[in-house]
């Protein structure tokens, strides 16, 4: 099965991208919040607004670009390359803009409009996979995801370096420099289905299928809400892991990039397993281990509040990770086999939604009931999730979306 997926056109490109991609977020995400609350004053609720901020610029261009994205008439792979512009603008924004409000507003716009990178290359990806063979999809799709989550075992060790070497500065051009290794990349992707072609013969003879409206739909609507809860958890402690490992238990900011390499280090070859469980067990079976298994990660971090235990806890958070990550992408694509950019969006937009909810409602727990006590929060929406799951359905029929 392995040797299929290189037979797959520009999977060997999506591979790389998506390494570079999790190496190019990795490298500043465990360290912004840092950056922002002691270099720019801003406290851990504002902090969250900002991101929250940024999270709902990137739902409305998600929402927007992917709902256009399944009818365009030009190669994908431009909407790609003009997307991961936004994301280098966004983050020349720390290097060049010294006042405050200018740079959360450029970096808001900016992270927005480079939204639709991933989403869209994932949707990309998929086209390229059903080409070649639709069955081998889940297992395409989960070490896709797991190359992001490799990135993602190097970029944290690469900025603690960058840091400590080149202070902040150094963190922001490590990104910048890997943002544009992908954005040159993908100018090299081939296009796997030919645009869509405007015909008036042909319109006249069917009628263009339109995407659900997920408000409609309680077969989709539920499991996105359940994914939401789960990225409302997880958001909510990527805000407060570094808060809490360096101000509360007193470790040093190094602490933050081993924690978040372990898990990757984890992460990586469990999505590679979970890609072959999930041939023999049910994705709602797995999600709903990954739901109770994050809950209970999360919970032990207020209960025993000690970075040992946290070490020893990244196994459970890569496992709940694997699945979440790993086989969420591929979840959304099979409801929606006929709508690859939708599909992905439906993804990315339970993330973004998550991401702004987490930040927003993080911050506020940090501030109001102190950081030791933000991750009952987290754990009380994991296993929200986890009840969610138990009434979603083990695969949709044709005609019940």
């Amino acid at each position: 099965m392995i040797k299929d997926l290189f037979q797959i056109q520009n999977y060997k490109l999506f591979l790389m991208n998506m390494t570079l991609l999790g190496m190019a977020v990795a490298i500043t995400a465990p360290f912004l919040v840092i950056f922002m609350t002691g270099h720019h004053g801003m406290s851990s609720s504002v902090y969250g607004i900002f991101m929250a901020t940024a999270a709902v610029g990137s739902f409305i261009v998600n929402t927007v670009i992917g709902r256009m994205s399944d009818r365009l008439t030009f190669d994908r792979k431009y909407l790609i390359i003009a997307a991961l512009f936004m994301q280098i603008c966004a983050f020349l924004s720390f290097l060049l803009i010294p006042n405050t409000w200018i740079l959360i507003v450029s970096y808001i716009i900016f992270f927005s409009l480079g939204a639709p990178a991933m989403p869209q290359l994932y949707a990309s990806a998929r086209e390229s996979i059903n080409q070649y063979r639709s069955s081998i999809a889940v297992m395409a799709n989960t070490i896709l995801r797991s190359m992001f989550s490799f990135g993602f075992l190097f970029g944290p060790l690469v900025g603690s370096l960058l840091l400590a070497r080149f202070d902040f500065v150094g963190l922001f051009c490590g990104t910048v420099i890997m943002f544009l290794v992908v954005f040159m990349a993908s100018f090299l992707i081939k296009n796997s289905i030919p645009p869509a072609v405007s015909d008036e013969i042909e319109l006249t003879s069917f009628e263009e299928k339109k995407s659900p409206n997920l408000l409609k739909n309680l077969t989709l609507l539920i499991p996105f809400l359940a994914f939401t809860f789960l990225h409302v958890g997880q958001w909510s402690y990527l805000l407060n892991m570094p808060l809490f490992v360096t101000s509360h238990l007193g470790e040093a900011d190094s602490a933050v990039g081993i924690l978040s390499s372990i898990c990757a280090g984890l992460e990586v070859p469990l999505m590679i397993f979970m890609g072959y469980v999930a041939s023999r067990i049910s994705s709602k079976t797995l999600l709903i281990i990954a739901a109770f298994v994050g809950g209970t990660y999360f919970l032990s971090i207020g209960i025993f509040e000690s970075f040992t235990m946290m070490l020893v806890g990244q196994l459970a958070l890569a496992l709940f990770l694997a699945i979440l990550l790993g086989l969420g992408i591929s979840y959304f694509q099979d409801l929606l086999p006929q709508f690859p950019g939708y599909a992905s969006t439906l993804f990315a937009n339970a993330m973004i939604i998550g991401q702004l909810l987490g930040n927003l409602l993080g911050g506020f727990i940090n501030d109001l009931l102190g950081v030791e006590n933000a991750f009952y929060f987290s754990a009380a929406f994991l296993f929200t999730a986890f009840i969610l799951f138990f009434f979603t359905k083990k695969e949709v029929r044709e005609g019940e979306i």
